[in-house]
């Protein structure tokens, strides 16, 4: 004898030809469970009569219209993207994009031409300083021989008369080149200009420096006495070292900071525009 139960409720029930006998009490039992699962069910019913189906379909359809005219009024938008010349304006950027681009190029290639014209400059302000320290340090021997050389100084009058007249010619010079260094401020209106004002002057400074060195040779061969009037040559090369180190402040600190200030209008047109380009009204 042998019995199962259904899956679903799990009802008593014999298996067939088992001899399993089939009992009050489990018909009973059957009986409960499946009462049980009709109470379940007509619970379950009342829950879903409960439901306001009608209303909720009513506000769905509602919803449903309201889709489709948001859907022709999007229908209507995409009709007038369309018509939009959205290529041609494209187009239009395009070119656009491709000028300021070559105008770009030619921007940077110009930078890099006054990067190496600056850098020329660099080396040759470091030449001329090298020179002008080797002149100090000549400039210190001949004072040292021109100490020893006090008792010569009534022999070495008329060539220290010599001198007096050189560095008056000297002082005439510098004087001519400050108003050309103050007029060449003045009048620069270019950075490029500018710049080749510069390398001009530069070369007049190595030609300069090249008769200083000359003129020094020649001291060095003549002087073998000094006399009263140092002191006076001590001034005037006092004086001389202030009015080179106000022509250096025109040739280097004022021009620089010019061309600092050159290039942060340069910096500040870039900005323009990359702004143009990035962020620009079509």
């Amino acid at each position: 004898m042998s019995s199962t139960t259904t899956t679903r409720l799990g009802l008593f029930k014999p298996v067939p030809g088992s001899s399993e006998p089939f009992r009050a009490s489990d018909f009973n039992s059957n009986m409960d469970l499946v009462d049980a699962e009709a109470v379940a069910i007509d619970g379950r019913l009342d829950i879903i009569e409960g439901f306001t189906l009608d209303t909720r379909l009513t506000t769905a359809e509602g919803e449903i219209d309201a889709l489709q005219t948001e859907d022709i009024a999007l229908d209507g938008r995409l009709d007038v993207l369309e018509g939009q010349t959205l290529d041609s304006r494209l187009s239009t950027e395009e070119a656009l994009n491709i000028a300021q681009t070559t105008r770009l190029d030619g921007i940077d290639t110009l930078n890099t031409a006054q990067n190496t014209r600056l850098t020329s400059n660099e080396t040759l302000n470091t030449t001329q300083t090298s020179r002008l320290d080797g002149n100090d340090t000549l400039n210190a021997t001949q004072n040292t021989r021109l100490t020893s050389n006090e008792t010569l100084n009534t022999t070495q009058t008329s060539r220290l008369d010599g001198i007096d007249t050189l560095n008056t010619t000297q002082n005439t010079r510098l004087t001519s080149v400050e108003g050309v260094n103050t007029t060449q401020n003045t009048t620069l209106s270019s950075y490029g200009t500018r710049l080749t004002n510069i390398e001009t002057l530069n070369t007049t400074q190595t030609s300069r420096l090249t008769g200083i060195d000359t003129l020094n040779t020649t001291q060095n061969g003549r002087l073998t006495a000094n006399e009263s009037r140092l002191t006076g040559i001590d001034t005037l090369n006092t004086t001389q070292n202030t009015r080179l180190t106000t022509i250096e402040g025109y040739n280097l600190s004022s021009r620089l900071a010019a061309l600092e200030n050159t290039d942060t209008s340069l910096d500040a047109r870039l900005d323009d525009l990359e702004t143009d380009i990035d962020g620009g009204t079509p």
